[in-house]
């Protein structure tokens, strides 16, 4: 206690160096804080779900250049569910959805699912109110219409009505009963649906079709059955699928993993990224504040001389600085946290999805609070450990005949101090140039070409219900909002698609090629299909290379036609002489031959971050292929966000009835990008604290030791040295620091850069010239920061420095 109190009243004592470390430790602890917190909540904590270790995500894999994942048909899953018993207890399917609708409030577009009526039990999850779904329900496509409610979509639309069971609700334009409301906080596997109906409702069109590939599939595994007995019952089973419906199950084989890596697998890498540079700043953290430490017992060689005569043990020293340094950890602990809190805020105003509830509830939770503990107390006794080493070790005759006046510390605590600078400035050079190179990855995933213009286009996502519009009808709605739209002032063209550019939720489909080779397999391929008015390549600008135009209309007894992007014509003829060829969409004979009539450019459809792919793109007539969702492009002369309202109002005087969703290009391409954008800020956040503590740490040392040397100076400066030579002495000895530090540092950066090489976008990871701007930059800085003290040294009057010795 008494330790205590003497290490508090050290601290008043000393304001200016205990503000510079308590803020200085904030910044660490806060940081590190901050990305544990999401660290922990997306691939730590359990999932929301009883024994949620048994939860695993059941994927069919499918052999085309290697195994990759494929979904399940409905017919299959039946299958699976049917006869793997043996090792698993339940099993369910499920698929983002979104439904309308609507009521005395108007049309509203919402997120949900689609779900087997075991979705709810094989989960875990217990309906607040009423009950999931049951069997005869999901018996048979369109048998029955019910629907679940989200405890969110229950309080907002229906008021908490506690009388909604029963109650019946358009969705689709189909009356829907409801028949149950989720807890609170759960927001389905996609961690945003809003309501759920059963596949039987949401998958009729293809409850029978084996080559319908559209469900997502979870089961619970039995007590005590290992991962490699499920592997194997699996493997039984889809051999037994795929020999008695051999046409759509070509090589195809299943696989099973836990139901967190499903869900967060693709965030592991850039969040312990992101977890590693936060480690490099607080370890940066460490070291300044240690120096720091071993700054002021310099300035108290006397004071622990004077203790250590008194019979103070090495045991005491130590606990004395270790009370000082867990005093400024604690301080330095609790202001972390409070920035910590308001960087949570912050980070989740930014992230691309829902940070605050759900699956992914991030926040300070118990386990983050005794992280942030853990960190301030590790700090603690890592700030004191070379203090306590360097006083153990003083000499105890010297330092009290200097009496504490020229704050010498000897050769070891000069190299300790050097070797804690260079280490600085490597850790600093590496996070650095990763934050570099994450921030140029962004640059060129944003500007990139992707095959179709990013200015001037406004896009309205609308979906016609089935029980209204049937194919005349949805013809007939796209001619007149064509037509309408085009009628608005500043309007260049207007088209309609099937889907939203740069959405990722288009799946592709199978197609075989007319081609000269006899080996089937290598006419095989998938592509993804968009259904599209004439205008389409015009209003989105994508290059039209050769061939005819879609007429403006087609008779249903027509000959198919499509337009196909160019890597799909040269992969299956000869210089991508594709016009005239046919390829037949779906698997079987019974689906028509479709004729290709032009070849257009290639474009990055469905998300700008994904690597040039096989699975090219098919355009085909709207009128051939009538959709029920629907996306009008208008191309626009000026800003397109102006003509949000304008389109509104048109799509309103058709069906007032239909929810709009409304975006510009540029808004969809900032959305799709999010994920990026937030990484390459935090990177670059992190970095520059990082190079602002090193470069701080530097002057600090450089200072200090022209500090010590004030009567050498003097002595030499009295012996003629010139303030020039005094100061480049200076420089040269800071020199020799950032050299050894970007050295170590490079060898740092290297070793980095193949953790993080396969989070970059068209970056060489190892650009010799991105390495050597940013080794200069930093060399440039700290020799700046080293410049100040050298200009002080050169300054100094040689009668004081030797008057004052």
């Amino acid at each position: 206690m008494n330790d205590l109190k003497f290490a508090f009243r050290q601290l008043l004592k000393n304001p200016g160096f205990t503000a510079v470390a308590v803020v200085t430790l904030a910044l660490g602890i806060g940081a590190n804080t901050v990305i544990f917190s999401a660290v922990y909540s997306v691939l730590m904590k359990p999932l929301p779900f009883p024994d949620s270790a048994q939860l695993v995500s059941v994927r069919q894999m499918m052999k085309r250049e290697g195994w990759r994942r494929s979904a399940f048909s409905v017919p299959d899953f039946r299958d699976y569910r049917a006869q793997a018993t043996r090792s698993f207890e339940a099993f369910a399917a499920f698929t983002d959805a979104s439904f309308t609708l609507t009521g005395n409030t108007g049309a509203e577009r919402i997120p949900g699912e689609t779900v087997s009526h075991d979705y709810f039990s094989t989960l875990g999850v217990v309906p607040a109110l009423g009950r999931g779904f049951v069997a005869e329900e999901d018996a048979a496509p369109n048998r029955v219409h019910v629907v679940v409610l989200s405890d969110e979509l229950w309080r907002n639309r229906f008021a908490g009505d506690p009388d909604i069971l029963g109650r019946a609700i358009k969705l689709d334009d189909h009356d829907h009963t409801v028949v149950g409301v989720m807890p609170p906080g759960f927001r389905g596997l996609h961690n945003r649906a809003r309501a759920w109906v059963p596949l039987a409702v949401g998958g009729a069109s293809l409850w029978d079709n084996r080559g319908g590939r559209w469900i997502e599939v979870i089961a619970r595994l039995r007590r005590g059955t290992t991962f490699d007995q499920a592997r194997a019952e699996l493997m039984t089973v889809s051999g037994r699928v795929a020999a008695e419906n051999p046409a759509p199950n070509i090589e195809i084989a299943a696989d099973i993993a836990p139901l967190r890596e499903e869900l967060f697998g693709q965030a592991r890498q850039p969040l312990l990224v992101l977890f590693g540079a936060v480690g490099f700043v607080l370890a940066i953290t460490c070291a300044n504040v240690a120096n720091l430490m071993l700054v002021r017992l310099a300035g108290r060689r006397r004071e622990v001389a004077i203790r250590t005569s008194l019979g103070a043990s090495r045991g005491a020293l130590a606990h004395l600085f270790i009370v000082e340094s867990l005093a400024i950890c604690g301080f330095g602990g609790t202001i972390g946290l409070m920035l910590a809190w308001w960087l949570l805020g912050a980070i989740k105003r930014l992230a691309p999805m829902d940070l605050s509830d759900g699956l992914i509830a991030v926040g300070l939770h118990g386990t983050v609070l005794a992280f942030a503990f853990a960190a301030s107390v590790v700090c603690a006794l890592a700030i004191a450990a070379l203090p306590a080493l360097l006083a153990a070790r003083s000499n105890l005759n010297s330092a009290i005949k200097e009496g504490g006046r020229s704050g010498r510390d000897g050769a070891s605590g000069a190299r300790i101090r050097a070797t804690l600078v260079v280490g600085e400035i490597s850790l600093s050079l590496a996070l650095v140039f990763a934050s570099t190179l994450f921030v140029r990855s962004f640059v060129n995933l944003v500007t990139q070409a992707p095959g179709y213009r990013t200015e001037h286009l406004l896009l309205q996502r609308v979906s016609l219900p089935g029980a209204r519009y049937d194919t005349a009808a949805r013809v007939n709605f796209v001619h007149q909002m064509i037509a309408r739209a085009a009628a608005l002032p500043d309007v260049v063209s207007v088209a309609l698609a099937s889907d939203t550019p740069l959405d990722g939720e288009a799946s592709a489909s199978f197609f075989a090629a007319e081609t000269d080779s006899p080996d089937p397999s290598a006419n095989e391929g998938r592509a993804y299909l968009h259904a599209v008015t004439p205008a389409f390549f015009q209003t989105l600008g994508i290059p039209f290379l050769r061939g005819e135009r879609f007429a403006e209309s087609y008779a249903a007894d027509s000959e198919r036609v499509a337009i196909v992007s160019e890597p799909l014509a040269r992969r299956f003829w000869p210089n991508g002489d594709a016009l005239g060829r046919r390829i037949r969409i779906g698997r079987g004979d019974a689906n028509p031959w479709t004729r290709i009539i032009g070849i257009v450019g290639e474009t990055k459809y469905r998300n700008l971050a994904e690597p040039r792919t096989r699975d090219p793109d098919v355009y085909l007539p709207f009128d051939q292929r009538p959709e029920n969702d629907l996306t009008t492009a208008v191309h626009t002369t000026r800003e397109a966000g102006g003509l949000t309202s304008n389109l509104r109002d048109l799509l309103r005087a058709l069906d007032p009835n239909l929810p709009v969703v409304s975006a510009t290009i540029e808004d969809r391409i900032a959305q799709s990008t999010a994920g990026q954008r937030l990484s390459a800020q935090l990177m670059g956040t992190f970095a520059i604290v990082a190079l602002a503590l090193a470069v701080i740490g530097l002057y600090g040392v450089v200072s200090f030791s022209v500090g010590q040397r004030t009567r050498e100076i003097g002595v030499r400066m009295a012996l003629g040295a010139r303030p020039a030579n005094i100061a480049r002495m200076v420089l040269c000895g800071a020199g020799r620091l950032v050299t050894a530090g970007l050295l170590v540092g490079a060898a740092l950066a290297f070793v980095l850069t193949r953790v993080i090489e396969a989070l970059l976008f068209d970056v060489n990871p190892r650009d010799p010239l991105t390495f050597g701007t940013v080794a200069s930059t930093l060399a440039l800085v700290a020799l700046l920061a080293a410049w100040l003290p050298a200009r002080r040294a050169a300054k100094v009057d040689p009668m004081e420095a030797l008057r004052y010795e």
